[in-house]
Formats: C-alpha cells, sequence, structure tokens
C-alpha cells in the first residue's frame, strides 16, 4: 500500500469509504421499487460482499456486511437518501488520524 505522506495515500484516505458508500447507494438506485423486491437483496449481497473483501475484512464480517446491504438494498423508498455515502463520510470525518512519527526538528 501507499504511504500517507504521497498523493495516492493521501487520496486513498480521504475518498476510499465515500467510493465504497457512493458504490452501495448506486446498487439501491438500481434497484428502485418492484426491482429491488425481486433481485435487491441478491446485487446488495453481491455488492456488500465485494465491499467488505475490498476494505479487508474477514470473510465472516463479510457476510454480516454482505447481509446488511442485502437487506438495504431491498428495503423500498431508501433509494433517494444517500444514506451509505453520507455514514461513511461522517465515519470518516470522526476517525482518529493515522499515527505517524512527529516532523524532525531542525
Amino acid at each position: 500500500m501507499w504511504s500517507y505522506d504521497s498523493v495516492p495515500g493521501r487520496l486513498y484516505r480521504a475518498f476510499a469509504p465515500l467510493v465504497g458508500g457512493a458504490i452501495l447507494d448506486v446498487a439501491d438506485f438500481v434497484t428502485y421499487g418492484p426491482i429491488g423486491l425481486a433481485v435487491g437483496f441478491q446485487v446488495g449481497w453481491l455488492v456488500g460482499w465485494w465491499i467488505g473483501r475490498f476494505y479487508g475484512f474477514s470473510k465472516v464480517t463479510s457476510l454480516y456486511i454482505a447481509i446488511l446491504v442485502g437487506i438495504y438494498c431491498t428495503v423500498p423508498y431508501t433509494e433517494m437518501i444517500p444514506l451509505a455515502t453520507m455514514v461513511s463520510a461522517a465515519a470518516r470525518y470522526h476517525a482518529p488520524p493515522p499515527n505517524r512519527a512527529p516532523p524532525p526538528i531542525g
């Protein structure tokens, strides 16, 4: 992976959680209305599994994430609310900064 001081590392730290939430919200939007009741759980499960594995969660944790995302994509009237993006942005905002050594003096 990149160091936090490099440009790719800073971009990853800033946008990776938001991208996962945005992908989840797009999957929820695609499963709008009766489509969501028919295939929302399957689409959400696949997206949730992929997001969990992409972020390095264990298989068991990815399974729980996949189930929750499947339910989220199946529930009606969540399509117009970017809930996953808002939650990931709030979590990123409140996350502690990465541990790093202070800059050298002098």
